[in-house]
C-alpha cells in the first residue's frame, strides 16, 4: 500500500534531498532543520517559490505527514511572513502551503510590515529585521504550544525577530521549525 508521502515523491528522490534532522537552539527554543540547504532543496524551492509551482507544496514536509502531528500533537503552526507583495504575485504563501500537509492547525500572528525581500537587504539590515516584523494575534497565547515555521534559516534574523514576538505573549511552549538549514563556514 502507498502512503500519501510515496505518492508525492518517491523514496529515490526523497534521498536526493538529504533529509538530516539538525538540532540546535536559539536562545533557549529548541530548533530542528529537516534538510541543509543544498542544491537540490535549492532548485525544488525556486520551483516552487521562484516560479510559483504550486504542485511542489508538499514534497518538503510529505514524509513527516504521519509523524508530525504525533510528536507536535496539539501545537498551532505560525509560518514566518513574507510580504504580501511577493504571496499576491505567487498566488500564495509558501510556508503556509508548505505546512498544509502535517495536519496541524495553521494561524497567522506574525505579519511583515515592509515589502522587503530577505535576499535584497544588506548584512546590517538583515540584523535589523525585526523592525518590519510585526505580531498581530491574540493578546496572550499564554496555555499554548506554537511552532514558529520558515522555509530556510539563513542568518537567523527573521527566526530570531519572529521568535521574539511570540515568546512576549507567553506560550506554554515555543518551538521553531525550518524547512532547510543553510551551513554557514
Amino acid at each position: 500500500m502507498l502512503s500519501p508521502a510515496s505518492s508525492i515523491l518517491c523514496p529515490k528522490c526523497y534521498a536526493k534531498m538529504k533529509p538530516v534532522f539538525f538540532r540546535w537552539k536559539v536562545g533557549d527554543i529548541p530548533c530542528l532543520s529537516i534538510y541543509f540547504y543544498n542544491a537540490e532543496i535549492r532548485t525544488l524551492l525556486y520551483r516552487f517559490k521562484g516560479c510559483g509551482d504550486y504542485e511542489l507544496k508538499d514534497v518538503f514536509f510529505a514524509y513527516l505527514s504521519f509523524w508530525f502531528p504525533l510528536r507536535f500533537h496539539g501545537y498551532t503552526l505560525v509560518p514566518a511572513p513574507s510580504s504580501k507583495s511577493h504571496d499576491e504575485a505567487r498566488g500564495f504563501n509558501q510556508v503556509e502551503a508548505m505546512c498544509q500537509c502535517l495536519g496541524l492547525p495553521i494561524a497567522h500572528y506574525l505579519e511583515k510590515r515592509v515589502e522587503a525581500k530577505q535576499s535584497d537587504l544588506s548584512a546590517q539590515q538583515r540584523k535589523e529585521v525585526w523592525k518590519y516584523m510585526a505580531y498581530v494575534g491574540p493578546s496572550s497565547l499564554r496555555g499554548k504550544k506554537i511552532m514558529l515555521v520558515d522555509d530556510v534559516y539563513t542568518t537567523g534574523s527573521t527566526a530570531k525577530a519572529c521568535l521574539s514576538l511570540l515568546k512576549a505573549r507567553g506560550p506554554k511552549k515555543l518551538v521553531f521549525l525550518a524547512m532547510s538549514k543553510t551551513l554557514r563556514k
